[in-house]
Order: C-alpha cells, then structure tokens, then sequence
C-alpha cells in the first residue's frame, strides 16, 4: 500500500510528503462484577499522509502542509485526486520554513514489554485476573469493568529517506467501584499501563475501592478557608504540566511561556522542593521520524532546554527533541508520614481536575477528601479547589514515596501550603 501511495506521489509531482501507517490491533472485555459481558477484537490499519508545499510570498519562504487520509480500498485514481486536493490546500497554509526529518532507516524494533510473551487475548486476561486480586470485599467491590489492551505497529516514510516502524502495547482499564453501607456510592476510575504489572494494577484497584469506602462516609465539606493540602496520584499529572508545557518549543514560539534555558521557573526563594523533570518518549520515533531520548527539561528549579517537535525548533533556533510524551518528576527527600504529622486536608478524588497552563491556574471540585485537625481524621466532600501554581510552587514539597500511572512517573503525594478552598 505505501509503495501505491509514493507511486501516485510522483505522478502527481508531489516530491515533499510523510507517510504515517498506523496498525492497531486490540481486545475488549467487559464485565459485570466478576462475569464476562462482552468481548470484542479489531484489526484496523490508518494511512495519513501529509503532503508539503514550499512558496514564497514578499521574499519570504513558507511550507505549507495538508494531511489526508488514505483508505486500502481507494483506486489508484481516487488516490492522486486526493493527494492533489492536499497539495491545493497546502498553498493556503503560510507557515514559515521548516526542514523534514533526515534519513533515518531501521527494520521493526518491538518495545521490551511482558506482553510480548501473550497472546492479546492472554494478556488481557492477565489484567483481569489481577484487576480482581483485590475485590474480596463484603460491602463493596467492582461493580463493572472494561479492560482495553492495544498492540500498535507504527511506519513511518518520509521523502528525506525516514523509513522506521516499532510495535508497542499499551493498556487502560475503566472500573466503577462500588460500596454499599447506609447508601449505595459508586466512583469511576481509569488506569493506564504501559506495561503488565500485576502488583501496580491490584493496589490501584484496592486503593480505588479503600476510597469508594471512605466516600460513603463523607458527608460534609471542610469550612471555607486557606489550607496546607496534600494532594495524591492522578492530580499530579495535571499539576505538573505547568511546567512540561511553558517549557515547550510551541508555547515559546507563540509567545505564550517566557521560560528560558538557565533561568528558574519556580519564582524566587524557593524554600520547599526544587523541581526536576526530565521527559521520555513511549516509542524509538515520534511521528515526524525522529528519534527519541530522554532529556531532563528542568533540574533542581532550573530550566536545562526546550523540548518539542523539529517545526518549532527549527523556528527557534534549538535541537529538537520530538515530542516526548512520558514525563518523570524527581522525587523529594520528605515521607508521606512527615506530611501527614501536622493538620491538613487530603485530597484524593476530583469530580474534574483542570490545570491552565497559559496562566498557571488550577481548580477541582472535591469528590472526597480527608481533613486532620491533629487529632482526628474526618473524610470530607463538596467544595472545590483554587489557585496559581505560581503563588505555590515556591514552598511545595514532593514526597519520597514514587507513584506511577502510564506517561507518568513522579511523587506519590505533593504538599501545598496555605490553598484556598470553597466549602461550608
């Protein structure tokens, strides 16, 4: 099929492209409590090819791009049509110039994974039966579950010689846990993995059902007011993407982050936890054909480099690193048990969690928490979240403990001092 398309790429005189082939194939189960409800399996392959178009307007040289798609069943004919109506449609697009990636050729490299000694079928079973290690409760457990394992095979061809294709798995898991004790309370969780671990997947579980427990018992919001808050797992992701995203070539070039190399991006007098990340990518090659490595974007508070796809570096004047979609935060020297010494208020379910990172600005509405006035520990919901990292990120601690969910990797809890929360 790729050998068609460049075929009809050269008769329609169209000598700048990139071709990206992408085979999913996965299985499905679903459950109802512990019984089997459905399963399905797909096979299904995407041919998206961008075509480029160079012109110049005012002495200035632009590369215009188009992306269309490309089905197996499509005559020779319709295929030229549409990559014609691509290229018409990549003279309108007035971006600056910007090179292609360069001659990269290797055969199919298949990512290290545990999966890769199953079947999916064997391997989606193996989720299973760890999802449900855990769900030997009285009053509660997993009332459903969907369990989604994909094996994607990745080609990518572009015309300045990139010819690279990898396999790699990945997992998600959708479980609504259920507890019945004066009322019937139901949470809906998500679990991603990019690898088989059955101990990771059967604490998730565990945990997620310990919380659906304590959310029978909240009954009330904490008092309006500014307090030290821990927050815990899922959230962490969403709060660090502050500094993941100012840090891109993207936000820079379009004005919308002023971090640069060597300055901090913690404020002044930091008296917590420096901030460390360093960013990995889930794959050998991004999708332009780039090859991947790990590179630490911010160390000790500081800001190393920019990282990001090779258009926006090349604007920038930098080494692009591809768009690297794992990230890994440093954890601090600071014990969960160390935090949790004084009065504070935990928490550990969001109805929607949502950090801005134009502006720095984060907010949550509060599903279930738990306040500690030293002395006793009250679950608690209702009431929501509210600040700017920005007025934080000075005097918050990571602890040493290490949480890991898919894409990322980093601290099991972060402390902020002095939130403020909407309650009662």
């Amino acid at each position: 099929m790729v050998e068609r398309i460049i075929n009809e790429l050269i008769k329609v005189n169209i000598n700048i492209y990139k071709i990206n082939i992408e085979t999913s194939e996965s299985v499905e189960l679903f459950f109802i409590k512990k019984a089997l409800d459905m399963n399905r399996k797909k096979k299904v392959t995407n041919y998206k090819v961008t075509v480029y178009k160079d012109f110049e307007e005012n002495g200035e040289t632009y590369r215009g791009s188009s992306e269309v798609d490309i089905y197996p069943t499509m005559k020779d004919e319709e295929i030229g049509n549409i990559l014609k109506d691509g290229l018409y449609a990549a003279g309108f697009v007035k971006n600056k110039f910007y090179p292609l990636v360069k001659g990269e050729k290797c055969g199919e490299i298949t990512l290290p994974s545990k999966f890769n000694g199953y079947s999916l079928e064997e391997g989606a079973l193996a989720i299973q039966k760890a999802l449900y290690k855990n769900d030997i409760y009285e009053k509660g457990g997993i009332n459903s579950s969907e369990i989604f394992l994909n094996k994607t095979t990745k080609r990518i061809v572009n015309s300045e010689g990139v010819d690279v294709t990898f396999v790699k798995f990945s997992s998600e898991v959708e479980c609504i846990t259920q507890w019945i004790e004066e009322q019937d309370v139901e949470l809906f969780n998500v679990f991603r993995y990019s690898d088989l671990d059955e101990e990771l997947i059967a604490d998730s579980v565990k945990d997620a059902i310990e919380l659906t427990k304590w959310r029978v018992k909240a009954k009330n919001a904490v008092k309006t007011g500014n307090y030290r808050v821990l927050l815990r797992k899922s959230s962490l992701k969403s709060m660090f993407s502050y500094y993941t995203d100012k840090a891109s070539v993207g936000a820079v070039y379009n004005n919308l982050s002023n971090f640069k190399p060597g300055e901090g991006v913690q404020g002044e007098e930091i008296k917590g936890d420096k901030v460390t990340i360093t960013l990995k990518g889930s794959a050998p090659y991004d999708n332009d054909g780039l090859k991947l490595q790990e590179v630490t974007i911010i160390e000790e508070g500081v800001l190393k480099t920019y990282h990001g796809n090779t258009r926006f570096s090349h604007y920038l004047e930098v080494i692009p690193t591809g768009n690297l979609d794992e990230t890994v935060v440093k954890c601090g020297e600071k014990s969960i048990e160390e935090m949790t010494r004084e009065p504070y208020l935990e928490l550990v379910a969001f109805s929607d969690f949502q950090m801005d990172s134009l502006t720095g600005d984060f907010a949550g509405e509060i599903r279930l928490g738990f306040y500690y006035d030293g002395e006793k520990i009250t679950p608690v919901t209702g009431g929501s979240m509210s600040g700017n990292i920005k007025n934080l990120q000075n005097n918050m601690f990571l602890s040493k403990e290490v949480y890991k969910d898919g894409s990322f990797t980093g601290p099991k809890m972060l402390e902020l001092i002095n939130v403020n929360i909407a309650g009662e």
